[in-house]
């Protein structure tokens, strides 16, 4: 497996500029089921386990897990943002700041899994809630510099539900 295939196993996201229902109601379905898929593969395992990486440089499975619990605060607070204003500049963090904080080490798997669970839980409803009119409205991605519906941002939170899940998988697979 190359670098680039390891960094991203599932392609890089690429916004399409316009969701069916279909694929907006696959893309919730997802937020909705991703969270269990993280706790199935990860809550069992050791330390050492916890400590392995997708490649070399890349962060650990324990880190993955906090990172996506974190960001997707972070994805559902956006989409709460963009349905109150229009089109509001969504709050951009410094991914690898948060990722190698102090606190990320000690954070309990367990709480970070719960967390993830919960987040998706109150997002799940707010999509299913959403006109079809609502995905279209916009929210400025301060990370990429450009403007995004919330159509696009949850096919990228979908995008990266899976994306994060391979990369443990991956990590799971190496042999070190």
């Amino acid at each position: 497996m190359t670098l680039e295939e390891r960094k991203f196993p599932i392609g890089k996201w690429i916004p399409e500029n316009s969701y069916s229902a279909e694929v907006i109601a696959q893309n919730i379905v997802i937020i909705e089921q991703y969270p269990a898929k993280y706790e199935q593969l990860t809550k069992h395992l050791s330390a050492d386990e916890l400590a392995k990486s997708y490649r070399e440089g890349g962060w650990s499975i324990h880190t993955l897990v906090v990172h996506i619990s974190d960001m997707h605060i972070l994805h559902f607070a956006r989409f709460k943002q963009a349905l109150c204003e229009d089109n509001p500049q969504g709050f951009g963090p410094n991914i690898n700041g948060w990722a190698n904080n102090p606190e990320v080490p000690s954070v309990p798997l367990a709480d970070a899994l719960l967390l993830l669970e919960a987040t998706h839980k109150r997002w799940t409803h707010l999509l299913k809630t959403m006109s079809s009119e609502d995905f279209n409205r916009t929210f400025f991605h301060v990370g990429r510099q450009i403007n995004l519906t919330l159509a696009q941002a949850l096919h990228m939170a979908a995008w990266h539900c899976v994306h994060h899940l391979e990369h443990i998988k991956i990590a799971l697979e190496n042999p070190e």
